[in-house]
């Protein structure tokens, strides 16, 4: 049995991703930011000093890319990266002034793109749509972590 392509929701969560990349890339390209960084800054406001792991577990996103974007954060002079006296294989992460100076930036910025996506809903809808997103993305997470599809 084929699925009608409008009743796909992966299509439809495909296509805002795709657009919400267009749309914070363009945003965020002036402070030498791009879609793959600024999730951890923001992440970064609620947990400093956290280690790479903890983030990498928070944001559901492997280890290899959250080493190489933090790299990267830090070449850029957005974090700080400090071996941990516990385990010295791991790092301690903190924002720097100029991490802490563009939260401010980034956050105003998902908040007008809520607010594009939103535009014509009321409160309730947004609520309900929240929480069924929350739903789904949990449901993806246990899947994965599973190790099999089908």
């Amino acid at each position: 049995m084929q699925q009608d392509e409008g009743r796909s929701i992966g299509r439809w969560i495909s296509i805002i991703h795709r657009q919400f990349q267009i749309y914070i890339n363009n945003a965020i390209r002036q402070y030498g930011l791009n879609s793959s960084e600024y999730i951890y800054l923001v992440s970064l406001g609620h947990n400093e000093g956290v280690n790479q792991r903890y983030l990498s577990d928070q944001l559901c996103i492997d280890d290899a890319l959250t080493t190489r974007v933090m790299k990267s954060l830090e070449r850029k002079g957005y974090i700080t990266r400090t071996r941990s006296e516990a385990d010295k294989r791991a790092y301690s992460i903190r924002l720097t002034e100029k991490g802490a100076a563009i939260q401010p930036v980034i956050i105003d910025t998902l908040n007008h793109w809520t607010g594009i996506l939103s535009r014509g809903m009321d409160e309730a809808q947004v609520d309900t749509i929240i929480r069924t997103l929350q739903a789904m993305s949990q449901n993806a997470v246990h899947e994965t972590k599973k190790g099999h599809h089908g």
